[in-house]
């Protein structure tokens, strides 16, 4: 291999090492049940005043609603804007009524102004026929393989604890019964967490569908609980996220977007959506169990597994990279530097040698 094929083969691998690390990593999964309704907040850094909804690859034929007003729908779709004054935020809020296998797949809601760069964030939707509550939100579904941490109750005083299945009536159901501060058990563990608002989490780790299901933690025992969180957990396969026409500083999103209908007041146009944060507790004397989410029409619970309470980040559309593939971009892209840079400096040494070796 002589020095030209050499400085060839450097180039083409930085090339394609800087692009490999732009691959994309998938957004959040959201579960739905088939005829229900759900939200999705999207989260952004700044404020705008142009808003956005597509899915699939976001071509003109994909673009659902696209509105410089603070509300808008289109037919099953409507979005809805909140600035969040305290640190310069904003909240792009997208409802979807009526549900069915076919608003399964990948959305985009974006955020721009007059001037700037659009922001935009993904997720994907999943509509299943196997929940039972159709006025349920949508669920943040686990993917196969990853982990899941869920809160289990607030601090009380109190050394033992639990972690178990369904009712957790039957003795195989109940995963980890412990009086110390932290517990293992094969992929299940529970630990005491000292200084945040949850004092007690418990984990499951390299997940399988059939981990999908409902799940007790807290303390006390298991059979006879004094503080306890009950909640939901799905576990689904993943999917590849499609390609978007969008381009390094717009979105390349056709104007000719479907029409939209604007709120009919101004003083409708300012409302947005209320939501609650619900706590779940249990005595003996009461046996209460966890209150479960409530339709999109009324206030919404902010179950961590909901998607009204999934915080977004919104990436920049100039560089189509979500934030945690930002290290491997940079450690790749100096990757591709470092062998250019060799590759020029073998290449000048090449020709020094050579035109010297011609003076003799």
């Amino acid at each position: 291999m002589n020095i030209s094929h050499l400085l060839l083969f450097c180039v083409f691998s930085a090339l394609c090492c800087g692009e490999s690390g732009l691959i994309s990593a998938n957004g959040p999964l959201f579960t739905g049940p088939e005829g229900g309704n759900g939200r999705i907040n999207c989260h952004f850094n700044r404020p705008g005043s142009r808003m956005s909804l597509c899915r699939n690859k976001c071509k003109d034929e994909d673009i659902l609603i696209r509105t410089d007003k603070s509300w808008a729908s289109n037919g099953k779709y409507s979005i809805r804007y909140k600035e969040i004054k305290s640190h310069a935020g904003a909240i792009v809020s997208v409802l979807i009524r009526n549900l069915t296998q076919s608003d399964s797949g990948w959305y985009f809601c974006g955020l721009g102004g007059s001037t700037g760069r659009d922001s935009f964030e993904d997720f994907e939707i999943r509509v299943s026929n196997e929940l039972s509550d159709r006025n349920s939100n949508f669920i943040l579904t686990n993917i196969e393989g990853k982990e899941v941490k869920r809160p289990c109750s607030r601090w009380m005083n109190r050394t033992d604890m639990f972690f178990c299945r369904g009712k957790c009536e039957r003795e195989e159901d109940i995963l980890i019964e412990t009086n110390e501060s932290s517990a293992q058990k094969g992929r299940y563990s529970i630990m005491h967490q000292e200084g945040s608002t949850f004092s007690v989490f418990a984990t499951i780790t390299d997940l399988v569908k059939s981990d999908s299901g409902q799940y007790r933690c807290g303390y006390g025992k298991a059979s006879s609980p004094e503080s306890f969180e009950s909640f939901l957990i799905l576990v689904d396969a993943p999917t590849t996220k499609p390609t978007t026409s969008f381009s390094s500083g717009r979105s390349t999103m056709s104007t000719d977007f479907p029409e939209a209908t604007s709120q009919p007041s101004s003083a409708a146009s300012k409302r947005t959506t209320t939501t609650t944060t619900t706590t779940t507790t249990q005595t003996p004397s009461t046996h209460s169990r966890s209150s479960t989410t409530s339709p999109v029409s009324q206030k919404e619970s902010h179950d961590p597994a909901t998607a009204d309470a999934y915080q977004f980040t919104a990436q920049d559309s100039s560089s189509n990279i979500p934030p945690n593939s930002l290290p491997t971009v940079v450690a790749v892209s100096s990757v591709g530097v470092t062998l250019l840079a060799s590759s020029l400096l073998l290449f000048y040494i090449h020709k020094m040698k050579k035109k010297k070796e011609e003076q003799l």
